[in-house]
């Protein structure tokens, strides 16, 4: 089976693309990512279907959409020339094969056509790749020789995956020692139940005895509560007369202090207000004294007041001053900039003032000068026009002058007109003269006529032998024309003597006449158009030159430019703008003359403010700092009158606060008096200590009144009678050391009774004891369900291990026979078998006879055996599946050498096989010179064959 051409639809990045493969080997370069692998897979789905969306495999839909799928056209040596196309469809795609002779087929055809082989059966054997190769060099020699092994022999890797997946199966049930698989695990937690199911048994066994001890408890208790009630209630009264004997006897001394005071009302708060009233007597005199000193330094008799209505109104129009001195600078700036911008503007119009004063710069004059400046505009261009027509009219006639001479100098001679002249009444008398001797020629050379005879004879035999009938045909014809000009020849014809004259001088010279005679008529016309055209040219200039110029325009601009004082001279372009420049001058001028009255009427009134500044402050003034001195003179007067003022508030003030001082004293005289009568004493130092007694009767009731509310608390209290006051302390000590060892017993037997009630409730209602013997159950039948399992697992791996065992003295021998041949040329004689030892290890052997595990070759070398038994299992089966082999940049850690032998081995394995190569690597093209090679491009679309 060979793939002849690949019609790809639309797979991945590939759309609308026809692929022609070479009948033996095909190269497919290109760089990365330009699409080899996408066409490699594109023939094996073709062939094999597409892969479920589920699965990790890419399906190469085309991210553009479009139509998916495509065709291979394949060549079969059974089903001969049969075409496979697969589009999209159902998960694998829709496929319809077309056989050679019309017949048309589905999946059960190409199933027959593939030999019933699916995707990993071919993938195993006729598809590898650098991958697969890489990966030798992490592998054990255990894992290297099983892979080798399955190389070299087809179905075994399916066997050996298998057997892999069941080892890897039964390891994750059990595996002696270990701790992770399920079976360990459950081994183990069977264990930990049946230590758990002891542990209830034992506790089941306590149940009568914690029964006993509990009831023990429950009577225990009973009499502790009993003791612990008496003691606590010793204790108490104890306690209770502990705490009130020092009370009754504070008690008792408190009231004996309060009897020894005098117990009459004192006014409340009456300290306090006589230390108050007191104060503010002292502080009423001393007031009044300072207010009497500062009444008699104050004198407000000798003041004048100040002058201040014109200075206030001169600040109050303060905003109108600033106006008018920044009227008066803008008036002056304006004024400047006027001048500058005058005498700028007159330096570019180069006019004196006076002059440009009495210029009209009316519209009306702008007009005219526009109407002016067109048509002298108008008249320049048509000047221009007339003297550069002119100028290439003169310039024409000249050169046709030069060209008139120049063709005069070659005109013909003479005698070459004569002779032109008499050839044209000797051409008839040629003409008869050629065709007199032309009739009595044939009678002065008949042996010319025999010839023609003769040759035609001959052309005619050898066109009839040769099957020539052209050349049959113009020999025919040569011979009837000489046995004409013999026959001819025997009549008598007139003479030709009267042509000889004419035969002598013409004959031959007939293309020499004819030629003179052209150029002589060629000459003649040529040269009346040269002189018709020189003639028109000097006419043309004469009527230039003779036409006046007319300058009227110009000289009409000119007199109004001197009319308006403008120079003449001036470039037109510029004289619109000098027109402007006057009127804007002028302009300037009236804006000046306006500006300068408007600066003296502002300065008139700045001198008139001024003058009335100097009178209202009697003080010469200054323009630039006369309102900070008005402001200074109103502040410094407004002041003076200020502190006059003030003094006449202050005296006033202090009068009033004279008055009051006074008033306030005698009130608080009163005060005082009233305050010792109501105390019941005559002098402020015995209302004083009769304060004292009464607030140290106070603190002492006071004081006795948080000791009756104690006792009010204890209530009654009776002294125990066992009670000793010496011996207070340690009576309450022991009791309390008594009651303590009772509530520690309690204690002890509540938390003993808690624990055996609750291991007599857990063994009465706990249902754990019955769940972990089913739990125990459970677990023992998931273990024989585990075991089974593995059992199952060893029983199949060992009927894979007897499977590969047969495929090894079976079917392995032949292909591993093929395999020595292909590794000993590939490795050019370094190694010459290549054979399995008793351990199932792998083995290259040298010449000398050295043994070489596996392992222990190069990477190089490893990659050679397996592609040696790869090819010979291919070859194994040439007959029975002869499909294409699809390598994939498979020999990129092969040097040139091995690469070389590598290609020769293909090279002859090629005539019988077909090999597609994907390659990123130009020396494959190289060193593999006689497979096809396709170019797989990175830009677009591209394929290039």
């Amino acid at each position: 089976m060979r793939i002849e051409k690949a019609i790809i639809y639309g797979f991945g990045k590939h759309e609308d693309r026809t692929i022609e493969f070479n009948d033996q080997a095909t190269i497919f370069h290109g760089p990365n990512e330009a699409g080899k692998t996408t066409i490699q897979q594109f023939i094996i789905q073709t062939l094999f279907g597409y892969p479920a969306r589920n699965l990790s495999l890419q399906r190469y839909e085309p991210k553009s959409g479009g139509k998916y799928g495509g065709q291979l056209h394949i060549n079969d040596q059974v089903y001969g020339k049969v075409i496979i196309e697969r589009v999209k469809g159902k998960s694998a795609g829709d496929v319809t094969v077309f056989f050679e002779d019309g017949r048309r087929g589905s999946e059960e055809q190409l199933k027959l056509l593939l030999r019933n082989y699916d995707r990993s059966s071919f993938e195993a054997v006729f598809s590898f790749s650098i991958h697969e190769l890489q990966g030798l060099e992490k592998m054990t020699e255990e894992e290297l020789s099983r892979t080798l092994l399955a190389s070299g022999t087809t179905g075994i890797d399916t066997i050996a995956k298998m057997e892999t997946r069941l080892e890897k199966e039964m390891a994750g049930l059990f595996k002696k020692g270990g701790r992770n698989p399920d079976m360990n695990i459950l081994i183990e937690e069977l264990k930990e139940i049946d230590r758990e199911i002891k542990d209830y048994r034992a506790r089941i066994e306590q149940y009568e005895p914690s029964v006993r001890r509990v009831k023990e408890i429950e009577q225990r208790l009973e009499k502790v509560s009993r003791e612990e009630k008496r003691v606590s209630d010793e204790l108490k009264q104890a306690e209770k007369w502990f705490q009130a004997a020092p009370l009754i006897e504070r008690k008792k001394n408190l009231d004996e202090k309060i009897a020894g005071l005098p117990n009459r009302d004192f006014p409340a708060d009456g300290s306090r207000r006589m230390d108050r009233i007191i104060d503010r007597i002292s502080e009423t005199r001393a007031q009044l004294e300072h207010v009497e000193q500062e009444m008699a330094s104050l004198n407000a008799d000798s003041f004048v007041s100040p002058e201040l209505d014109q200075i206030e109104h001169l600040l109050n129009q303060e905003s109108e001053w600033h106006q008018l001195r920044a009227l008066l600078r803008q008036k002056t700036e304006e004024a400047e900039q006027l001048a500058d911008d005058q005498e700028r503007l007159m330096a570019l119009v180069g006019m004196e003032e006076q002059e440009i004063l009495k210029s009209d710069v009316s519209l009306n004059k702008e007009e005219q000068l526009v109407e002016f400046i067109q048509k002298a505009d108008v008249e320049e261009e048509n000047r221009r026009y007339h003297q550069r027509k002119l100028a290439e009219e003169q310039e024409k006639a000249n050169e046709l002058e030069k060209e008139w001479n120049a063709f005069l100098q070659h005109q013909p001679s003479a005698g070459e007109r004569a002779g032109a002249q008499k050839w044209s009444s000797a051409k008839v008398q040629l003409a008869e003269a050629r065709a007199a001797k032309r009739i009595q020629g044939p009678i002065k050379n008949p042996g010319a006529n025999y010839l023609l005879i003769v040759l035609g004879a001959l052309g005619l035999v050898y066109g009839i032998l040769q099957t020539n009938y052209p050349v049959a045909v113009i020999a025919l014809l040569v011979a009837v024309a000489g046995v004409w000009q013999v026959v001819k020849s025997g009549k008598n014809l007139p003479s030709t003597d009267g042509y000889e004259e004419v035969l002598k001088e013409y004959e031959g010279r007939e293309s020499e006449f004819e030629t003179l005679v052209r150029r002589l008529d060629i000459y003649d016309r040529k040269a009346e158009d040269m002189k018709r055209d020189l003639e028109a040219a000097k006419k043309r200039v004469a009527q230039l030159s003779s036409d006046p110029e007319k300058l009227s325009a110009k000289q009409a601009y000119e007199q109004f430019l001197a009319e308006m004082g403008i120079d003449p001279s001036s470039n037109r372009s510029v004289v619109l703008d000098l027109f402007e420049k006057l009127r804007e001058i002028q302009a300037i001028h009236s804006r000046r003359q306006r500006v300068k009255e408007e600066t003296a009427g502002a300065t008139a009134q700045l001198n008139k403010w001024l003058l009335k500044a100097e009178q209202a402050t009697g003080k010469t003034v200054d323009a630039d700092g006369l309102y900070a001195m008005l402001r200074s003179e109103y502040h410094a007067r407004q002041q003076r009158l200020s502190a006059h003022q003030q003094q006449l508030e202050k005296l006033e003030e202090l009068e009033n606060q004279q008055k009051q001082l006074e008033t306030l004293s005698d009130q608080l005289e009163k005060d005082r008096r009233h305050l010792l009568t109501e105390a019941g004493v005559e002098e402020t130092e015995d209302f004083y200590r009769a304060w004292e007694a009464n607030m140290k009767r106070k603190e002492l009731v006071q004081e006795r009144s948080p000791v009756d509310a104690q006792l009010e608390t204890l209530g009654k209290v009776e002294k125990p009678l066992s009670f000793d006051d010496s011996s207070a302390a340690d009576y309450i000590a022991d009791q309390e050391g008594l009651l303590a060892n009772l509530a520690e017993e309690r204690k002890e037997l509540l938390a003993e009774q808690a624990d055996r009630q609750q291991s007599i409730n857990a063994l009465l209602s706990d249902q754990a004891y019955e769940e972990k013997l089913q739990q125990f159950e459970e677990k023992k039948a998931e273990l024989a369900g585990l075991a089974k399992r593995w059992s199952v697992d060893k029983a199949i791996t060992e009927a894979i291990r007897q499977t590969m065992e047969e495929l090894k003295e079976k079917k392995l021998p032949a292909v591993i026979a093929i395999a020595q041949q292909y590794f000993n040329k590939l490795t050019e004689g370094a190694y010459e078998q290549l054979e399995i030892n008793p351990d199932g290890y792998f083995e290259a052997i040298a010449p000398e006879g050295l043994r070489f595990h596996i392992a222990e070759l190069s990477q190089a070398t490893k990659e050679q055996a397996y592609v040696a038994l790869r090819l010979a299992l291919v070859q194994s089966m040439r007959e029975s599946h002869p499909f294409p082999v699809i390598m994939d940049d498979a020999f990129v850690h092969f040097d040139r050498s091995r690469l070389q032998q590598m290609i020769n081995l293909l090279t002859e394995l090629q005539q019988q096989h077909q090999f597609i190569y994907f390659t990123c690597h130009d020396t494959m093209q190289q060193i593999w010179p006689n497979a096809g090679v396709i170019e797989v491009a990175t830009n677009e679309r591209g394929i290039h064959t």
